[in-house]
C-alpha cells in the first residue's frame, strides 16, 4: 500500500523534467533521466516516482533518492501493470519541517520512447486500451487527465475492430461521446483554458463540431447542456455519414425484413 501524503501547499514540478524509456519484456521495464534544471527545491526532499496504466488501478512506487542525490531509475520492472497506455507521476517529498508533505507533483508524464508492448506520447482524446471486462465488451475509464475506452481482452480483434470498423464506429462512439461531453461538462472545464486534462481538449473538441461553434453551456445549466451535447453529437454523425457508412457495410441486410 502506498503510503499517502499531505498535498497542502504542493507546486507543480514541470514534466520535461523527466525523460522516460519504456522497453519491451516480461515484464516491461523503465528507464528515466530526471533534471530539475535551476529549480530550487529543498535538496534533501525524497523524490519517487509512480506508475500506472489504463485499465488497472494498480501504482507501482519508486524511490529515486534525494533531490540533491538522485537515483536514476534504470532498467526499473512494471511488475503487474499490463495495459499498453503506461503513464508516469514524479513527487517530491518534504524530510524536514514536515515529513511527508508533498513539496511538488509532475502528473501524467507519458513515456518518450517505447517499444511495442507500449503507446508513447498523448495518442488523440480517447486511447483504446484492452482490459479484463468480463461479460462486457467495452466500457470508458475516467482519469485525472485521460479518459480511455476499455475493451474486452478477451474478444480477438476488437480493440482494433472498434477504432475503424464502420459497424462498431457508428453503434459505439455516439453513445461515448454523450458521456464523455456530458461528463465533461459537469466537470465545470472552460475549453479555453491552457491545460491538456480530457475535460478541456473534449469541450474544445465539441466546440469545434457544433454547427455554430458554441461554447458548452455552465454545468447548473443541466437542459442547456442536454441540448448542445446533442447538438455535438448529431454534428459528428453528420460529419461521418454514420447511418450511410453502416447501412453500406452489409451488416444490417436481412434483418427485421418479412
Amino acid at each position: 500500500m502506498i503510503k499517502r501524503v499531505n498535498s497542502l501547499g504542493r507546486k507543480r514540478v514541470a514534466r520535461d523534467c523527466v525523460a522516460i524509456a519504456v522497453d519491451d519484456g516480461d515484464p516491461r521495464s523503465f528507464t528515466a533521466t530526471i533534471d530539475f534544471g535551476e529549480h530550487t527545491w529543498d535538496q534533501n526532499a525524497s523524490v519517487v516516482m509512480e506508475a500506472t496504466c489504463a485499465g488497472s488501478s494498480l501504482v507501482q512506487r519508486y524511490s529515486c533518492g534525494m533531490v540533491g542525490q538522485l537515483k536514476q531509475p534504470r532498467q526499473l520492472p512494471l511488475n503487474d501493470l499490463h495495459g499498453q497506455n503506461v503513464f508516469f507521476s514524479l513527487k517530491i517529498i518534504d524530510n524536514s519541517e514536515r515529513v511527508g508533505r508533498l513539496l511538488g507533483v509532475a502528473e501524467n508524464i507519458k513515456p518518450v520512447t517505447t517499444g511495442k508492448q507500449t503507446v508513447s506520447g498523448r495518442k488523440g482524446i480517447l486511447p483504446v486500451e484492452r482490459a479484463p471486462l468480463g461479460q462486457e465488451l467495452w466500457r470508458l475509464e475516467f482519469r485525472d487527465h485521460d479518459v480511455f475506452l476499455l475493451v474486452n481482452e478477451d474478444v480477438p480483434g476488437l480493440s482494433e475492430s472498434i477504432r475503424s470498423d464502420p459497424v462498431f464506429f457508428s453503434l459505439i462512439y455516439p453513445q461515448v461521446m454523450r458521456q464523455v461531453l456530458s461528463r465533461a461538462i459537469d466537470e465545470g472545464a472552460e475549453p479555453d483554458e491552457n491545460d491538456d486534462r480530457w475535460p478541456v481538449l473534449w469541450l474544445a473538441f465539441g466546440r469545434k463540431l457544433h454547427p455554430e461553434h458554441e461554447d458548452p453551456p455552465p454545468p447548473d445549466d443541466a437542459e442547456a447542456a442536454e441540448d448542445w451535447t446533442e447538438t455535438v453529437v448529431q454534428s459528428f454523425c453528420t460529419l461521418h455519414e454514420l447511418r450511410n457508412k453502416y447501412v453500406s457495410s452489409g451488416y444490417a441486410s436481412g434483418y427485421g425484413e418479412d
